[in-house]
């Protein structure tokens, strides 16, 4: 997609690693799950989000690789909190894993531009690629991990590629097979 084939009006731009590079992203201004962790009506979001992944209000253990979320998941295995934005507006569920990476590092970046191009981007839990015996897909027990240091901020095509299922493994060879394209068939 082409910068100019959306409206980035509703967003700030700024910097952040992508796929392994630092690269320009953007931002929504209008966050629902920012503005419901500075919200009066939604103090306890940071309070339900730790006890969903610990057994008490303490700080995590740092040294744990993965956070397991205890709370409701979704189909595919997802963690999934409830988060009310103002006393006024309805709640809405959001992947835990999100709230997680919005409480270390702020609002996630929807966009990132990569070679002239607006790539969607996506949070991956990398402590899935880094275990040879997770099977991935909705079986695969890191989709619950609310590590920050477990997630990394990639465009979905570098998460598809990623992936351990059919589509991912494709996704690997098509990949594959374009680089040598691009190196002159080597």
């Amino acid at each position: 997609m082409r910068p100019t084939d959306i409206d980035l009006s509703g967003y700030r731009q700024s910097t952040a690693i992508v796929n392994g590079l630092v690269t320009t992203v953007f931002i929504p201004i209008d966050d629902r799950i920012t503005q419901a962790l500075d919200s009066i009506a939604d103090n306890s979001l940071l309070d339900r989000w730790i006890l969903g992944t610990h057994k008490d209000l303490d700080a995590p253990d740092p040294d744990a690789a993965c956070w397991d979320w205890r709370g409701t998941v979704t189909a595919k295995n997802y963690g999934l909190i409830t988060v009310t934005r103002s006393i006024a507006d309805r709640c809405f569920q959001v992947g835990a894993h999100i709230v997680a990476w919005t409480i270390e590092h702020g609002t996630v970046p929807r966009w990132a531009l990569i070679d002239g191009r607006l790539l969607r981007l996506v949070l991956d839990h990398t402590c899935c690629g880094a275990d040879p015996s997770c099977p991935g897909g909705r079986t695969c027990g890191h989709r619950r991990c609310q590590n920050p240091a477990c997630l990394e901020l990639v465009t979905i095509g570098e998460n598809v590629r990623r992936g351990k299922g059919r589509h991912g493994e494709k996704a690997a060879q098509v990949a594959a097979e374009a680089r040598r394209r691009q190196l002159g068939g080597i």
